[in-house]
């Protein structure tokens, strides 16, 4: 039994070298050669797009929808619902929903795309009107109670979609503008 498995052992190993021999590349033929040919010109292969689009200036549509717009009084007047585009990727409107509570009983609005000012910087809301000034007693607390400062927003980084964008419609303007209609497919 002991010289079986060492029988079957070495003819294992000889088919291994000899598979290894076969794959070693052949000497080259004494043919005639024919002359050097010049070397094939490099193919010039199109460079695939970068991956990273992050601070490149591009939005993702599917992060515009749900931006906030705002009216020219800077009041909110509804926000992106569609990105709608052409045959040749060129964004042409945004619809903007309106109205409605909750998305209940809302109707979108088209807007072409240059009638919309995006903004990267977040919408600063008026400042409220001062407090008025307490009146009589003897204010034996002394002093004024004012509130702290408020902080700046944190800067953001490439969002890669806008933080707002606002038209020069009134929320009743668009209340009474005709509402996008799709096809039925």
């Amino acid at each position: 039994m002991f010289k079986h498995s060492i029988a079957l052992t070495a003819v294992g190993a000889v088919m291994l070298a000899t598979t290894a021999m076969a794959q070693t590349s052949a000497p080259p033929s004494n043919a005639p050669s024919t002359a050097p040919s010049a070397p094939a010109p490099a193919v010039e292969r199109a460079k695939p797009p970068e991956n990273n689009l992050a601070g490149q200036g591009k939005w993702r549509a599917s992060k515009v929808m749900g931006v906030d717009i705002y009216g020219p009084d800077k009041k909110k007047v509804g926000d992106v619902t569609e990105v709608l585009f052409d045959k040749t990727g060129k964004v042409e409107m945004v619809t903007v929903g309106v109205g409605g509570f909750l998305g209940i009983g809302s109707k979108d609005v088209a807007i072409p795309f240059e009638q919309v000012t995006w903004s990267d910087e977040p919408m600063v809301a008026p400042a409220p009107p001062p407090a008025p000034a307490p009146s009589g007693g003897s204010g034996s607390m002394g002093g004024t109670a004012s509130a702290p400062p408020a902080a700046a927003p944190a800067p953001r980084g490439p969002m890669m979609y806008p933080d707002h964008g606002v038209i020069n419609m009134t929320k009743e303007q668009l209340t009474e503008a005709p509402a996008v209609t799709y096809a039925s497919r």
